[in-house]
């Protein structure tokens, strides 16, 4: 998982805000657990940290986990920071029934995309799926991406033959085609 983390994790952060897990030496194979899925999870356990480490994150595919007593107050916040990607959020808490009624009723997107948990194995399970989709979706990127630079590459290269079969005012000291040098001559006039 490290090489694929490199190339698309190095475009994901997951965040997680919760008081008690937070703190270092709680929930240890808890945090392992998710730590299975990506090395890119940063934990807080102060809500004033977490807001300033989230307006660091802009240009990033942002996975958030917000303990359920905090929703209300920093779910606001985060959809009001600039992203440019929009980020998917997801609610850990005990009582699940008023944080679904609110995040349905203000049409909460981030939160719909992302769920509201109440077992720390139904969170992992989702949060591992949509890493998944969002890797995805990062090679069908890719994949575009790689086929228009072969498609420049290759024009490229057939202007450069080319233009070093034509008479032209360029010389080159070495064929830039096979490295064996060629005198260097000067054009005819």
């Amino acid at each position: 998982m490290e090489i694929v983390e490199k190339v698309v994790g190095s475009d994901v952060v997951i965040s997680w805000l919760d008081e008690h897990i937070g703190q270092d030496n709680n929930c240890t194979e808890l945090k392992k657990e998710f730590e299975s899925s990506t090395t890119n999870i940063y934990l807080y356990h102060d809500v004033d940290q977490y807001c300033r480490f989230l307006k660091s994150i802009r240009n990033k595919k942002h996975f958030c986990i917000i303990q359920g007593k905090h929703a209300q107050t920093i779910v606001p916040d985060i959809i009001n920071f600039d992203f440019a990607i929009p980020p998917v959020v997801y609610i850990f808490c005990t009582h699940m029934f008023t944080l679904t009624e609110w995040a349905l009723a203000e049409n909460i997107e981030c939160i719909l995309k992302g769920g509201i948990f109440d077992h720390e194995k139904d969170l992992l399970g989702k949060l591992t799926a949509d890493l998944a989709d969002y890797a995805t979706f990062k090679v069908q990127e890719y994949r575009v991406k790689r086929a228009a630079c072969d498609e420049w590459a290759d024009k490229l290269t057939k202007n450069a033959k080319r233009l070093r079969t034509e008479k032209c005012t360029l010389t080159f000291r070495t064929d830039p085609f096979d490295d064996q040098e060629t005198p260097c001559e000067q054009p005819g006039e």
